[in-house]
């Protein structure tokens, strides 16, 4: 960018948001609101920034907690008073809320499915939309030829099986779906590694006490590491309702299991995002299972078949596309976006 216009802001309040805008934060000069600090909640606190730094433009997040989205929309109403143009690159299908009075410009989703949904959705409201795998994964698409041999050595040389569990933020939900889970990973003596979600308020006051205690499964509690750390230990399987650590799992090689119940991550998946599955399931990248009654016969499906979990990871390449780094595609489009403007002497 010219090096005469002013920096681009970010604003993200949520884990997911800042990753999927790091990209942007390395390539250009920009400023991103550096923490979750209640004060960037304040669209005042905004005001002032953009007139300190006089940027050229915002480009925001869509979180889905309550905090990360007062942050974000703040900043988009702070820009949008200031004159200044809005972008927003959604880190999970269904996140972007319309905020009327601050026009997004752009909206940058992760695939074609997503765009046919969200214009569907949104109708009149929905901005200029463009699909681009999201960047935030480029790393993972560096390192996935080196992980996915290793990954491999790993099941070939071990005598258990481990499954990994990846949870939400909702403790009742998880707790559901592990009642159904149990019992599958228990009768074929599977090791259950187990990742609690950040906000999971129900881990911090013990709520799966139990369930780590269950000596059959042998489990480790792996919240504390990072995704990294954890996958590398090489689970067979990510079982999930949606969390987004299935999706670096496949960049792994490994397949993911989301288990959308009734009551649980089924209903709060369409509650929060407005999707019955998440759209890479649909394009095959993912198996769904829908009813308790199946949840045994995908599990043994997706364990043990090679022919299967081949074609998962198949078709997770073709939508993520993992062999082709989208970092440079995303800066042209946003030099482009911002050069539409005139800058303010």
């Amino acid at each position: 960018m010219n090096g005469d216009q002013g920096p681009i802001i970010l604003a993200a309040g949520d884990s997911g948001p800042r990753q999927t805008l790091r990209p942007l934060q390395d390539a250009f000069k920009v400023i991103i609101n550096e923490d979750q600090d209640s004060s960037w909640a304040s669209e005042q606190h905004w005001h002032a920034h953009i007139a300190t730094h006089r940027p050229q433009g915002l480009i925001c997040g869509t979180s889905d907690s309550p905090e990360g989205k007062a942050i974000e929309f703040s900043a988009r109403r702070a820009a949008a008073a200031a004159g200044l143009p809005i972008a927003a690159i959604e880190d999970f299908a269904g996140n972007y809320r319309d905020l009327p009075g601050s026009p997004t410009r752009l909206l940058l989703l992760e695939s074609g499915t997503v765009v046919d949904r969200t214009r569907k959705k949104l109708g009149a409201s929905c901005p200029p939309v463009l699909a681009l795998s999201p960047a935030r994964y480029d790393a993972l698409r560096k390192q996935s030829a080196l992980r996915r041999p290793e990954i491999r050595r790993q099941w070939s040389s071990r005598e258990r099986i481990s499954v990994l569990w990846a949870g939400q933020p909702e403790t009742a939900d998880c707790l559901k779906t592990l009642e159904n889970l149990l019992p599958y990973l228990v009768s074929h003596r599977l090791q259950l590694l187990f990742k609690a979600h950040p906000r999971d308020a129900g881990y911090l006051r013990g709520a799966y006490r139990d369930i780590l205690g269950l000596q059959e499964l042998s489990p480790l509690d792996l919240t504390a590491e990072s995704v990294e750390e954890t996958l590398m230990r090489a689970p067979r399987l990510v079982v999930t309702q949606f969390s987004s650590v299935a999706i670096d799992a496949g960049f792994y090689g490994i397949p993911s299991l989301n288990v959308l119940l009734p009551g649980a991550g089924g209903d709060r998946l369409i509650e929060k995002k407005g999707w019955a599955a998440p759209p890479h399931c649909l394009e095959g990248a993912a198996l769904t299972v829908n009813a308790a009654d199946f949840l045994p016969e995908q599990l043994k499906v997706i364990l043990n078949d090679k022919v299967a979990r081949d074609q998962i990871i198949r078709c997770f390449d073709a939508y993520f596309s993992t062999a082709l780094p989208t970092t440079p595609a995303l800066v042209e489009i946003i030099e482009n976006l911002f050069a539409k403007r005139e800058i303010s002497p």
